[in-house]
């Protein structure tokens, strides 16, 4: 008996250490550059390259500078594949400037090639000739003003010809996913949707943004309710314009799809960091992993992706955290955020829709990935005074600007790339549990027989669950909060995987998963309060 047990677990971890090491690609089921096929026929799979990271131009050198960069690709090598998103706020006011000096108030040639350096030691290829990691680069594209009378068709074409193109030539223009022009023009241009139309004709021309992809709308919406999103009359900016805006910009978009795709992006935000006279914005962690927030991005995604597609695009949401400016002291910088963004990354790529129960339960529809945003506490240009609470990766605020580090937000994404990317047989899974508020639950499957089931509890009390499994043994990876002291869950300060942590040099020490039998293709489970689990098996074990 003895030698039997110790066969399973045997199994079990060469299983989840399987799972782990060898992702199956879009490539293996489809003709053609892998991430634009998986765009289109998405029948349930997860892509690779679903992770992301947005980052304001104002810190680029916080993250990539040869101090802090080496640390930083170590993170982003921990994540396999995934987006880099450069843009933000930040894009529609700080100038390119060629000769300037190097400062966070303008974007040099130096800043692309930390990028540029940055890609390069996070991965040459995936195996399959494709960048690992890619890089979204945002430029202005906004009303011109008396702060920013630079902004305008020819800086965006000399940010592309004399910023863009010397730092990627040749080969390494794939990693380009794409010029992504203004961000939230909802914002900037106001109630003014035929200039803003305008102008998206003119930068997405090749004659000013050149041969490389480019990326719109970039929108955002104030933080509603589904049900005000759906109201076709309500005030909600350019959530119901998005069909005359792709009619616009996808003539330009869709013949311009490199190794990434063409595809059209999009923010999300459930909360904000203040809500006077707003309390549907209010931030708290309870609020945070309420359905109602998530059937919020439900509709989003599941709008826009569903209108992407018929305009022959795939859909990204580029940039979105847990609360709008800059996030919430006690909400976005705690466990809870990690709790929210696993549940919101599945979401995501598999959009429930509110106004229509089970119309994607086979997951056909959603968002080919996801990049959660990364900013100053408070405001452009002042990195010293600290992160943006809703940070994943920290910068170094002090003078050094050295390693960044891994933030309790930044465990989702790590355990989201390592069992869910690139995957395919993405479903929602009913759970049977004791709990008040049942355990959200999704499936995957990686390649032969192996399957994986997350569980996600995102309520502040325990809950016991009983997990469909093949086999009789399976693995157990388990993301927790973790409070030195003791005394907090949702609220703690700190995430462990498997007890472990991100070390100071950016580098995963590596999973270490727990092994439980299972009787009749079940196994029970008790997760503790914001606790997610994986739970790997397969028949053959």
């Amino acid at each position: 008996m003895k030698r039997l047990a110790a066969r399973a677990l045997a199994c079990a971890l060469a299983l989840s250490a399987t799972f782990a090491a060898v992702p199956l690609s879009a490539a293996d089921a489809t003709d053609g550059p892998p991430e634009r096929a998986a765009v289109h026929v998405r029948g349930g799979r997860i892509p690779g390259h679903f992770v992301g990271l947005s980052i304001e131009w104002s810190l680029v050198e916080r993250y990539m500078n040869p101090s802090a960069r080496p640390a930083f690709v170590n993170l982003l090598r921990n994540l396999q594949t995934g987006v880099l998103r450069i843009g933000g706020s930040s894009q529609d006011q700080m100038p390119f400037d060629a000769t300037a000096p190097n400062t966070n108030r303008v974007i040099t040639p130096e800043d692309l090639a930390y990028i540029r350096a940055t890609l390069d030691e996070a991965g040459d290829a995936d195996g399959r000739g494709r960048p690992r990691w890619g890089a979204v680069l945002g430029t202005a594209m906004s009303p011109p003003g008396d702060t920013r009378p630079w902004v305008g068709p020819q800086h965006a074409k000399t940010f592309v010809t004399q910023g863009v193109e010397p730092a990627f030539q040749g080969k390494a223009a794939q990693q380009i996913v794409g010029i992504e022009l203004g961000n939230e023009p909802d914002l900037s241009y106001g109630s003014n949707l035929d200039r803003y139309l305008g102008d998206l004709a003119t930068y997405a021309d090749p004659a000013v943004t050149g041969p490389f992809p480019v990326i719109a709308p970039n929108t955002s919406e104030d933080i509603l309710p589904w049900t005000t999103l759906a109201d076709p009359t309500a005030a909600t900016r350019y959530f119901h314009d998005w069909p005359q805006i792709l009619n616009t910009g996808a003539p330009y978009m869709r013949p311009r799809a490199g190794e990434f795709g063409a595809y059209a992006s999009d923010h999300f935000y459930p909360l904000a960091r203040t809500c006077v006279n707003k309390p549907y914005r209010c931030p708290s962690t309870t609020a945070l992993l309420s359905d109602e927030h998530l059937a919020s991005l439900d509709y989003e995604v599941y709008t826009h992706s569903t209108e992407a597609v018929r305009h022959g695009l795939g859909y990204r949401l580029e940039e979105t955290s847990t609360a709008a400016n800059r996030g919430a002291d006690g909400v976005s910088n705690v466990a809870a955020s990690a709790t929210y963004a696993l549940s919101a990354m599945f979401h995501a790529a598999c959009p429930q829709p509110p106004d229509r129960p089970g119309a994607n339960t086979a997951c056909t529809t959603g968002a080919q990935g996801l990049n959660f945003h990364n900013a100053e506490v408070r405001a452009f240009f002042s990195p010293e005074e600290g992160n943006a609470y809703y940070n994943a990766v920290d910068y170094d605020p002090a003078e050094a600007m050295g390693s960044p580090t891994a933030a309790p937000l930044y465990y989702a994404m790590l355990l989201f790339a390592r069992f869910a990317q690139d995957t395919d047989g993405l479903r929602p899974v009913h759970v049977t549990t004791d709990a008040e508020r049942r355990p959200e639950a999704w499936q995957v499957g990686a390649k032969g027989s192996e399957h994986r089931v997350f569980v996600i509890n995102k309520t502040d009390r325990p809950a016991t669950v009983t997990v469909p499994v093949q086999g009789t043994t399976a693995a157990v990876d388990r993301m927790t909060p973790y409070d030195p002291d003791g005394n907090r869950t949702l609220d703690a300060p700190h995430v462990r995987i498997d007890g472990r942590q991100v070390a100071a040099d950016g580098n995963w020490p590596g999973f270490r998963p727990g092994i439980v039998r299972a009787s009749g293709h079940r196994t029970t489970l008790t997760l503790a309060a914001g606790e997610a689990a994986v739970v790997t098996s397969a028949s053959r074990s």
